[in-house]
């Protein structure tokens, strides 16, 4: 019966495995962006989160590390096994369990037929912790992997915030160009009304006609930049590429809440990779437990109920039960190198995590310097416009009061459209300074 319900589990669970994968599939299709879908950074996180393929690659990576962990765990369980045979011979022989069927059994069968159906139970009780050691080795391993799960998660988490950055900085310099467009077109009407008047020169009304051209091709690039910035940040999110999305957010100046030490305890404690590290070091001193538990006896309890059938004997049923002790005595050097090569595994995990420490420390302080360079020069962009728009509103009641020249007017509005995009730019830089910082620290 025990040997019917694990093979009925075996055949089953695929079965389960690939309906319930079918399912989710189909929920992931469902949970898609559709048209016309206002978004959120939180919203397009979320999304991107859920759909994106590197990261169903990551956790059936870290499913996998599971269910080794679950094999490594049942070899420190009772184990049974059923074997039949049916023999015909012209002398004795033995014949031996299939490969693969533990426990391993095998039969001393006599002259001419015979036919044996028997039950073996094995289980471990003394392994000198070479068990234990591997089943704790898995356990760090799966950690491990679940901490590449949450790494996987924090660069995918910042591409989307970056796509999303990018996107709302085509939206900035596209209402940059429409400024310049509708500032434009007050000074060209401003400009014919003086020419009709008689005030002003024919070349001047087509000075501004080009201006205003020029900017209305700015403004359409820009457009197309916005359309292209969308398609990047569906292609992040794992989205529909033909949904129609707009973006809730806006480009806003938020300076990190702490400071540079904080900063780096955190991504001492949480970083993923360090996190995954830390579990393979570990992992590698538990390997290297168990193959020195693999010099020590192995005791292992055995139990067998056995019925046979044979010309010779006639039938039989009865049982035995024991223990076994085995020690290796003579390996020609195995042991001794598997402990030899654990131990340099050891030594170059040691070596990477230290390695690690040193990158993640190098990436939050650059991080760092980069937010505070942001900050910096989103103040000088923002002092700047202040001062060119403050200037560009004298230079036009110059103009139209006739005390300045067309030209001087026309590059206040290019120095007015630098600066408004230095501004836009500023706040992009910034944002995704910040961005970057919370990658690096472990944050997403």
């Amino acid at each position: 019966m025990m040997v019917k319900l694990r093979l009925t589990l075996l055949l089953v669970a695929p079965v389960c495995l690939g309906i319930e994968a079918d399912a989710l599939a189909q929920n992931r299709d469902s949970a898609r962006p559709e048209t016309k879908v206002a978004l959120t950074l939180k919203s397009a996180m979320e999304t991107g989160l859920r759909e994106n393929l590197t990261i169903r690659v990551a956790r059936a990576d870290a499913l996998a590390a599971i269910q080794e962990t679950h094999s490594a765990r049942s070899q420190t369980r009772p184990q049974v096994s059923t074997n039949a045979y049916l023999t015909y011979g012209d002398s004795p022989n033995l014949f031996y369990s299939a490969p693969g069927v533990m426990p391993t059994n095998f039969l001393a069968a006599p002259q001419q037929g015979q036919a044996d159906l028997n039950l073996t139970l094995m289980a471990p009780l003394s392994t000198g912790g070479r068990l234990n050691a591997l089943v704790k080795a898995a356990r760090a391993r799966e950690r491990a992997m679940s901490s590449d799960v949450n790494g996987v998660i924090a660069e995918t988490a910042l591409q989307i915030r970056d796509a999303y950055y990018r996107a709302l900085l085509a939206i900035e310099r596209s209402k940059v160009a429409s400024a310049k467009i509708t500032a434009v077109e007050e000074l060209l009407r401003t400009t014919r009304l003086l020419f009709e008047a008689g005030k002003g020169l024919e070349a001047n009304v087509r000075r501004v006609e080009a201006e205003k051209a020029d900017a209305q091709r700015n403004l359409t690039n820009a457009q197309n930049t916005i359309q292209k910035a969308l398609l990047d940040l569906k292609m992040t999110m794992a989205a529909r590429l033909d949904s129609d999305i707009s973006l809730v957010d806006s480009l806003t100046f938020v300076p990190p809440s702490d400071d540079l030490k904080a900063n780096l305890e955190t991504a001492a404690r949480s970083r993923s990779e360090l996190l995954s590290a830390r579990q393979r070091l570990a992992a590698t001193r538990y390997q290297n437990g168990a193959a020195k538990g693999a010099r020590e006896p192995q005791v292992y309890g055995m139990a067998m109920l056995d019925s046979s059938a044979s010309q010779t004997m006639g039938a039989h049923t009865g049982y035995g039960v024991g223990i076994v002790v085995s020690m290796p005595l003579v390996d020609g050097g195995e042991r001794r190198a598997e402990i030899a090569r654990t131990r340099a595994v050891q030594e170059r995990a040691t070596a990477e995590l230290q390695d690690i420490e040193r990158k993640v420390e190098n990436e939050v302080r650059q991080a760092w310097l980069d937010v505070e360079t942001a900050s910096a020069n989103y103040r000088t962009a923002q002092a700047s416009l202040i001062a060119m728009q403050s200037a560009y509103e004298v230079m036009v009641l110059r103009v139209q009061n006739q005390k300045g020249l067309l030209v001087e007017q026309l590059d206040s509005l290019a120095t007015l459209t630098q600066a408004r995009s230095n501004v836009a730019e500023a706040l992009y830089d910034h944002a995704n300074a910040v961005a970057r910082l919370d990658r690096a620290v472990g944050r997403h």
